[in-house]
């Protein structure tokens, strides 16, 4: 054999072995994204859901929203704000849902939802939020909460010992009148 050969081998070899790596490793072995939560451990947070496109508010009035459907913003401490709570690395997180009544009234109900992410652009309804329920000791889920004509409060538990998500958001559907908050506490 001639070194002439021997080298186009020796070549096509490496081409044939970087084409493997590279393509096998996104075809058959998966692909490994890394992101790490910016979160101090043992600190405990809180996020408004409904938000205008420059600042938090508290409610989102007169209106079926979700907390994503905004112009993405910087607060004040320079936090991005995108409608969504980013609870990747959270020990504990509870969701609080509100219905009050505003100039319209207070006849209709509010249907609270949350939605999880993975990676903060595909959603998929979380139809386990929990409840401890005062006359029983086990747990009751559901996937919506609904707070018809009533000024009231909702106190609801996400389970993260099976699951982890990126982010958490938050969607409610209003019936006739009322103010709708949505808000949720996360401890990290």
């Amino acid at each position: 054999m001639t070194t002439k050969i021997k080298i186009t081998m020796l070549t096509l070899g490496v081409i044939v072995l970087a084409f493997v790596i590279g393509f096998g490793q996104r075809v058959f072995g998966g692909y490994l994204t890394l992101d790490v939560p910016n979160i101090t451990p043992g600190t405990f947070q809180m996020y408004e859901f409904f938000a205008s496109s420059t600042a938090p508010t508290t409610v989102a009035t007169t209106t079926t929203a979700t907390s994503t459907n905004i112009i993405p913003y910087y607060d004040a401490q320079g936090r991005y704000n995108d409608g969504a709570f980013k609870i990747a690395g959270a020990k504990k997180v509870t969701v609080y849902f509100g219905r009050a009544w505003d100039s319209a009234g207070n006849s209709g109900s509010s249907a609270f939802k949350v939605e999880v992410s993975p990676d903060g652009t595909n959603w998929y309804a979380w139809n386990k939020l929990s409840q401890n329920v005062a006359t029983s000791t086990s747990e009751w889920q559901v996937g919506t909460v609904t707070i018809s004509a009533a000024t009231s409060t909702s106190v609801m538990g996400i389970d993260l010992s099976k699951n982890t998500f990126r982010s958490l958001r938050c969607v409610v559907t209003e019936t006739t009148d009322g103010a709708h908050r949505c808000f949720a506490t996360a401890e990290f």
